[in-house]
């Protein structure tokens, strides 16, 4: 192959890909839509402008490498450690059955087992790249929904690691697969904890050397050497390319480096997934999905009911509230960019009998295409559920919740602001048990419909409060000053309640004074750094250990910092 030849195919997927983002964004639709399409426009079932070959492959699968390499930079064990019940609980239940429902589907249309296996867990999955632009376009990566999506997402990319190796491991001999997969299940144990020792003992060091060097292009030049060097070390024992390149992203995930590098990775991350999107348009047979529209329009509404009846079965499950549950399970139910790639794999292609591999790609690509709009529908119900239990039409079911603790509710918030929020992220976190109180209907709805377990009434009304049970909380947190009403109850509080410490957060130092002279506590909560202060102390009030208040301040600063670098990196979350 001759320079200019291997060239022609690049001009051609940079060309397809900046036409698709210009005409994604003047029709407010996804990138990876667009990408799609122009895929299909350019491929050959359509203008033939393109041909498959070892240069397409080899660029769209660094683009899949790419992806998982900021995967693994979001796989810090603290964080891990921090969404346990999601990660451990939620989330696999979520994908055990989805995909016992998918596998029983497949199995329904005479596709062997293992297959049917792998197109059934890869249609469990969801979009990493689809859900976090769409958490960040919403603003929802502070509440319990967002975070609980991120961190199911982290569980799924680690399945799609080991589905993508069950998957290629399709194409050797049936007998022997228990044999190769307990063969690929033990490098991948070792290359874990390889990974692990070499991004403390080299790769954290290696950083720190190059930082003192001051060379701007040296970090992008070195990290790129570092997730090249992985996947291939990786794919040259016979595991996936992808797998080397997440464990590359997870060595670095704890280091103080970790948002630069991702910084300077996100422009070749955005581009080659772009060129995988490119790809996977190219397979798509149109004159197939054209004469049967109705059929993979069908397929992929159906797959999207299926996955959100079950993961809203999953959440109230796991204890969600109706309104946090409706939210999470319209943000899940899209297909994946890894079920892209297992059924572009030759094993499952030639074990997939009739079109139904073209069906099934071209129902994949519609539902990330209506993931948007579906997550939006998700929104509008979560709210008018909410909205009806703070109207009361579905009368009990948030105190009912509030009642589930069990232990008495150590904390009492009220007014559900972003402070409060804060500091209710904290509790969570730590297993406080705490009850959350608004009636302002905009709030309530708001914080019901984002996860938050809250209750529509008012702090001080002390016969909610003793039907709460929290007559004996050792904290009190207003959300907002209310000098008049504060002042008015100042005595039978103190009375009623002499164990209750009183916090408040206040906009001035007017009030601040007002209300330091009434006993209360006040602070200032002009930033997510007074709140997250106040947090502290409101845990310190409760007795918690400085280091787990520490350890949780530490990893909330860390996803502000994380939140305030794609915020100045819009082409991160544009890209993919």
């Amino acid at each position: 192959m001759t320079p200019v030849e291997a060239l022609q195919p690049v001009i051609a997927l940079l060309g397809a890909g900046t036409v698709a983002a210009l005409t994604s964004r003047a029709l407010k639709l996804s990138p990876m839509v667009g990408y799609i399409v122009a895929g299909m426009i350019i491929g050959p079932y359509g203008l033939n402008a393109i041909e498959e070959g070892d240069v397409t492959h080899l660029l769209a699968e660094m683009g899949v490498v790419f992806l998982l390499f900021d995967i693994g930079l979001h796989f810090s064990l603290n964080e891990v450690k921090n969404s346990r019940r999601d990660i451990f609980f939620l989330a696999p239940l979520q994908m055990a059955i989805c995909a016992l429902v998918f596998i029983g589907g497949a199995i329904m249309l005479n596709i062997s087992i293992p297959v049917a296996i792998a197109i059934g867990v890869s249609l469990a999955l969801s979009s990493t790249a689809v859900v976090t632009q769409i958490l960040g376009e919403r603003d929802l990566n502070t509440c319990p929904a967002g975070r609980s999506s991120v961190a199911v997402l982290v569980f799924q990319d680690v399945v799609a690691i080991f589905l993508l190796i069950f998957a290629n491991s399709l194409e050797s001999d049936p007998a022997r697969l228990a044999t190769a997969m307990g063969i690929a299940a033990g490098q991948s144990i070792l290359a874990f904890i390889a990974a692990a020792l070499i991004g403390r003992y080299m790769v954290r060091p290696l950083f720190r050397v190059l930082a003192s060097a001051q060379v701007p292009e040296i970090f992008t030049m070195t990290t790129v050497l570092i997730v090249v060097a992985a996947a291939t070390a990786t794919g040259a024992i016979g595991l996936s390319l992808t797998l080397g390149a997440f464990l590359a992203g997870m060595a670095i995930a704890d280091s103080p480096f970790r948002h630069s590098i991702q910084t300077e990775v996100s422009p070749f991350r955005g581009l080659l997934i772009s060129f995988f999107f490119v790809n996977v348009g190219m397979m798509i047979d149109l004159p197939s999905v054209g004469s049967n529209i109705l059929l993979v329009i069908a397929v992929a509404l159906g797959i999207m009911l299926i996955k959100t009846v079950m993961i809203f079965m999953a959440a109230r499950i796991n204890k969600w509230n109706l309104p946090g549950a409706t939210r999470l399970a319209f943000l899940l139910p899209q297909a994946s960019e890894f079920t892209l790639v297992v059924l572009s794999l030759a094993a499952v292609r030639v074990g997939t009998p009739g079109n139904w591999i073209s069906i099934l790609v071209g129902a994949t690509a519609l539902s990330l295409a209506l993931a948007p709009a579906w997550a939006g529908l998700g929104i509008k119900l979560s709210r008018r559920i909410a909205k009806k239990l703070a109207e009361g039409i579905i009368t009990g079911t948030t105190r009912k919740e509030a009642q589930e603790l069990q232990e008495k509710p150590e904390v009492i918030l009220f007014g559900m602001t972003p402070s409060n929020r804060i500091i209710a992220d904290a509790l969570l976190h730590l297993n406080i048990p705490h009850v959350a109180l608004d009636n302002d209907p905009k709030r309530f709805i708001a914080a019901a419909s984002d996860g938050y377990k809250v209750t529509f009434g008012i702090a001080s009304d002390f016969r909610m409060l003793s039907t709460l049970d929290a007559m004996q909380a050792k904290a009190l947190v207003l959300g907002l000053p209310n000098y008049t009403v504060s002042k008015s109850l100042t005595t039978e509080v103190n009375e009623r309640f002499p164990r209750l410490k009183r916090f408040v957060v206040v906009e001035s130092v007017e009030d601040h004074a007002r209300h330091l002279a009434l006993g209360m506590h006040p602070h200032l909560g002009s930033t997510s750094m007074d709140s997250i202060a106040l947090a502290g102390e409101v845990l310190r009030t409760l007795e918690v250990s400085e280091d787990r208040i520490k350890e949780w301040t530490d990893a909330e600063i860390e996803r502000l910092e994380r939140d305030e670098a794609t915020a100045s990196n819009p082409e991160t979350t544009e890209a993919a």
